[in-house]
């Protein structure tokens, strides 16, 4: 393990307030290559940068161009052709945080999709659905259930079945569904509150645009609360103005990319 490590990405990230249990867990820091500088660290996993910190005081002196390009060097090593900054994988930073895109385009990255972690703000809920579509923990056929996630992302089938699905349905087909986690570790955990989770949000094309999708998040999160929940997150979402229209807040915009080697 990294001396102090965790010490260093408080002090990187001092608006994330994970313990230093939920950082071990979601860093995978003994799945990792690390590099080590006085002024801070770097973590590789495959061909993903996990992450790059250097302590704010410590900043200018080239410790974080070190800290890449040593990176860099270990990923080529390995055959990759190409390094991820953070990488879908990742648990914590799943790219670049947006105050640090003109190092890594320094660096020879290239960045492009913009997307947020989110949480509740001050829920803004409508009292009831307006759609007409009736919502509910999914006990049906799970075949009709994995055909609705194919019509919307077939790499979703892989999270089907380990957690609660939340449907909206309408005339007894699934309109619209998305994936509930009631305690979960994530980038924004503090500690303190149960973090519940609403994931691969997805509605069926035949029933886009007549305001199904927005109901059921909203469904789904009342329900979250009334199960104990204290906070919900949003993971890596390229639709932050959708969800803000329910009250959910950005609290980390990330830049998406990498870098040919």
């Amino acid at each position: 393990c990294i001396r102090d490590s965790y010490e260093v990405f408080r002090e990187c990230f001092p608006e994330l307030k994970l313990t230093e249990e939920h950082y071990d867990k979601l860093s995978e820091e003994k799945l990792c290559r690390a590099f080590e500088l006085p002024e801070g660290f770097a973590l590789v996993k495959e061909n993903e940068l996990r992450m790059l910190c250097v302590l704010p005081q410590k900043r200018g002196n080239g410790a974080g161009t070190r800290l890449f390009r040593f990176a860099e060097d270990y990923i080529r090593s390995r055959g990759y052709e190409r390094m991820e900054i953070g990488g879908a994988g990742s648990g914590l930073l799943i790219g670049a945080p947006e105050d640090t895109c003109g190092f890594f385009e320094k660096m020879g990255c290239t960045l492009d999709d913009r997307v947020a972690e989110m949480s509740i703000g001050e829920l803004n809920l409508p009292d009831k659905p307006l759609s007409g579509a009736d919502f509910e923990i999914y006990t049906g056929d799970s075949q009709k259930l994995y055909e609705a996630v194919a019509k919307v992302d077939p790499d979703w089938a892989q999270y089907i079945g380990g957690g609660d699905v939340f449907c909206a349905t309408v005339g007894g087909k699934i309109a619209s569904f998305c994936i509930l986690g009631y305690n979960d570790t994530t980038i924004l955990n503090d500690g303190a509150k149960r973090m519940g989770s609403i994931g691969c949000v997805g509605t069926v094309p035949d029933f886009r645009r007549r305001g199904i999708g927005l109901e059921m998040v909203a469904e789904a999160a009342k329900l979250l609360l009334q199960r104990g929940c204290d906070d919900i997150f949003i993971h890596y979402t390229a639709v932050y103005d959708w969800y803000s229209r329910l009250g959910f807040k950005t609290r980390l915009f990330l830049q998406l990319g990498g870098k040919k080697l």
